[in-house]
């Protein structure tokens, strides 16, 4: 189960790195956000695709190198609940956000509860 865990978000924040990084104008359309012809906001928004990219890569690698199984199953819940947390903390101090946001929110944090569930299962199942 784990495996699986960390090849899917491992995917996930690898391809999502990859879209913030090289088409942020596109990747952020859907969320309604227009950020074309802004060169900080654009700049600001790429900023973190490379290390969510790179976060990706580790994640995935973790379902393949054993070693690195518990440390990428830590990742991948701290990277996720962060990101659906963060938004969480966006709701209370600016708004509600378009429900395309909330329901990133919602994905976000049942992602990195899984692993933390994972993670409470078993600290050896983490390795496997």
């Amino acid at each position: 189960m784990t495996r699986i865990y960390l090849i899917i978000t491992g995917i996930i924040g690898a391809a999502l790195g990859t879209m913030i990084l090289f088409a942020p104008v596109a990747f952020y359309a859907g969320y309604g956000i227009e950020p074309a012809g802004q060169v900080n906001l654009l700049n600001e928004l790429r900023s973190h695709g490379l290390s969510l990219l790179g976060a990706g890569l580790f994640i995935a690698s973790g379902a393949f190198l054993p070693r690195f199984g518990a440390l990428a199953t830590v990742v991948a819940a701290g990277l996720y609940l962060s990101y659906g947390l963060s938004r969480l903390v966006a709701v209370a101090l600016d708004g509600m956000p378009s429900s395309s946001l909330l329901l990133a929110a919602g994905v976000e944090i049942a992602i990195g509860l899984v692993g933390v569930a994972l993670m409470l299962r078993s600290p050896r199942a983490a390795t496997a």
